[in-house]
This record gives structure tokens, C-alpha cells and sequence, in this order.
């Protein structure tokens, strides 16, 4: 969970400069295909089933046919329902005087942009609880693909960098 920081120093030299770091973090479900890769698995799947099951229609078994194209069906819709989600993440960047906040579920995208100074963060420490934005009354909940063991590390990282990109200035 460490998070990507960037920072750009390009102030002539002997000038001051201002802290202008971000710090990144980003959360992905674990997922062992993506969904390009899941689908040239499954077209490679109907090339051989469709041969074997050619090979089984030449030879007079047509009914094995219709029984391959009913499986080719079936582990193409399980593979879309999982592809669907194949490529949700969470991610946090804090910037100084901005937090922003982008959640992908499926098609839903959902992008927050805040000011660290009025963000709240909690976790009440309870398993399977989310870490909890607030910010003016809006409320987001993140964390669905942290490990429950790593969540009060986070929760105490991501609260001193909002409280150090609020100080910001």
C-alpha cells in the first residue's frame, strides 16, 4: 500500500520552493485474467470444443453438437458476468487542497473531487467495515479490495496525508 508520490521541481534555482507533492493510491480487484486475455481463452475454447465436436458429427454422433454449443453458451455468459467486473478499482489521489476520489463498478463511474480541509476519513475497526469519506454531508464508502488486515494501516496512512495535503499551501 504504498502510494505513488510525485512531485515536480522545477523552480529556478535558489528560489523556494512549494511542496507540491500528490500521493496516489490504488485499489484493484484481484483478478488472474483481464478481460482481453479471458476473451482469447474462450475463443480458443470454441475452436477446440467446435473441432471435437465436428470430429463427433463426422463420425455420426451429431448429438454432441448441440450439447458443445450449449456449453460454449454457458461459459460464455459465466465469463461475461465475471469480465463485467474484471476491471473495477478504487483510487484516492491527495493533492495539496484537492482529494479526489474515482470508483469504477462495472459500467458506473463515479469521480469525486473535494477539499482535503473539509474531508473526514473513518473506519471503525470492525471486519468487513468500509473506510468512510465524508465531506459537507456526501458520504463514500472505499475499500472492497483491501485486505481486511491491511485496512488500519491504511486508515492511518491516508489520514496523515489528508491532514498533511489540507495544511497545504
Amino acid at each position: 500500500m504504498i502510494p505513488e508520490i510525485s512531485s515536480s521541481a522545477n523552480a529556478p534555482h535558489g528560489a523556494p520552493q512549494v511542496a507540491s507533492q500528490s500521493s496516489k493510491w490504488i485499489f484493484r480487484r484481484n483478478c488472474s485474467l483481464s478481460p482481453k486475455q479471458l476473451l482469447q481463452w474462450y475463443l480458443s475454447l470454441c475452436v477446440i470444443t467446435l473441432v471435437i465436436a465436428t470430429g463427433f458429427l463426422l463420425a455420426g454422433f451429431w448429438i454432441v453438437l448441440p450439447f458443445a454449443g450449449l456449453e460454449l453458451l454457458l461459459v460464455g455468459t459465466a465469463f461475461v458476468i465475471y469480465a463485467r467486473h474484471a476491471a473495477d478499482y478504487e483510487m484516492i489521489e491527495l493533492q495539496p487542497n484537492q482529494l479526489k476520489l474515482v470508483m469504477v463498478d462495472g459500467t458506473k463511474l463515479t469521480q469525486l473531487e473535494w477539499s482535503p480541509q473539509w474531508a473526514k476519513l473513518s473506519y471503525n475497526g470492525k471486519y468487513k467495515a468500509p473506510l468512510l469519506f465524508s465531506h459537507r454531508g456526501q458520504q463514500v464508502k472505499i475499500g472492497k479490495f483491501i485486505a481486511e488486515k491491511d485496512k488500519s494501516a491504511l486508515h492511518r496512512e491516508l489520514k496523515a496525508a489528508l491532514a498533511r495535503a489540507a495544511c497545504a499551501i
